[in-house]
């Protein structure tokens, strides 16, 4: 889809993939959590007599968006890897010395550069993603669009709390309204796009979810840290319709991150970047719904 603005992010040529080793390590965790997803499906379907719950069931959905998207997200030949490699190779930057006051003018501009560039090519990146057929397809059989139907019961725990102040449940804690306002499905898909398959999965649990196979580096997971709570920044701030006071920081996950007055010198210098990607974040989530709404029903 086109970009929002005209200044388009575009991959820097370095790359820092991984050794085939490193790679086969990456997919074969990415396999197991596909197994572990079909070995759950394939469950449910053997004790169709004893009637799995609808939650458990749509919790199955959940994990199968989550695990496609952590397929391309990890993906060594893809646009959105090299990135991430970018800020816990060795030779990173250590982006937290611009919440010290440990760099001079030239080093703060070259580290705001970086974190700039790797916002910027992870959100471009991933608003490239709107496939018309599989998991994430713009049509009614796929998981993406049973995450934004009305009648949905996520699991308990799914929803921080300032995301539930933002959403419509009907008194049996079910979702409603999602269909007819497209704020709120778009509320839906860029928090498991980007809150649960990058800022809780990838991001704050690294080796977990199969970002590296070994523990990082101090500076890797600090980078990490900023990475995350710049992310969630930004999630906050396209949260909310135009206007309207930014999500609040979650208490669930506020202890693992930096505080928004720790993160003051960076925001302060990110307003381009953070504009730019708010603007391709709310057209590629808008059209995604428009697509999704417009899918035809299945014969």
């Amino acid at each position: 889809m086109a970009p929002a603005q005209t200044r388009i992010a575009e991959p820097r040529a370095r790359s820092l993939s991984p050794p085939p080793v490193e790679r086969l390590r990456k997919f074969r965790h990415i396999g197991y959590a596909a197994w572990f997803i079909a070995s759950l499906k394939k469950l449910a379907e053997k004790n169709q007599g004893n009637r799995p719950s609808s939650v458990f069931l749509f919790g199955i959905i959940l994990k199968e968006i989550v695990a496609a998207l952590h397929r391309i997200y990890l993906n060594p030949s893809g646009n959105i890897y090299p990135v991430l490699a970018d800020i816990i190779s060795p030779k990173a930057y250590d982006l937290t010395n611009l919440l010290r006051g440990r760099t001079n003018e030239r080093e703060t501009q070259v580290m705001i550069q970086e974190l700039q560039y790797v916002v910027e090519n992870l959100v471009y990146h991933m608003t490239e993603i709107m496939p018309s057929t599989g998991v994430l397809g713009t049509h009614r059989k796929s998981a993406v669009y049973e995450l934004i139907k009305d009648g949905k019961r996520f699991p308990d725990g799914y929803f921080w709390q300032v995301e539930l102040d933002r959403l419509q449940f009907t008194e049996n804690g079910r979702t409603a309204s999602v269909g007819d306002l497209l704020y709120e499905g778009f509320l839906l898909i860029v928090g498991i796009y980007i809150s649960r398959s990058l800022i809780t999965t990838l991001l704050m649990k690294p080796v977990d979810y199969g970002l590296s196979s070994q523990q990082l580096s101090d500076i890797a997971e600090r980078n990490l840290k900023i990475l995350a709570t710049t992310l969630l920044y930004l999630v906050r701030r396209v949260s909310g319709s135009r206007g309207r006071a930014m999500m609040p920081m979650p208490s669930e996950i506020s202890k693992y991150l930096y505080t928004d007055e720790e993160m003051r010198p960076v925001y302060g210098k990110m307003a381009k970047s953070f504009n730019y990607a708010e603007g391709l974040l709310r057209e590629w989530g808008q059209e995604y719904m428009k697509r999704l709404r417009a899918a035809p029903v299945p014969n």
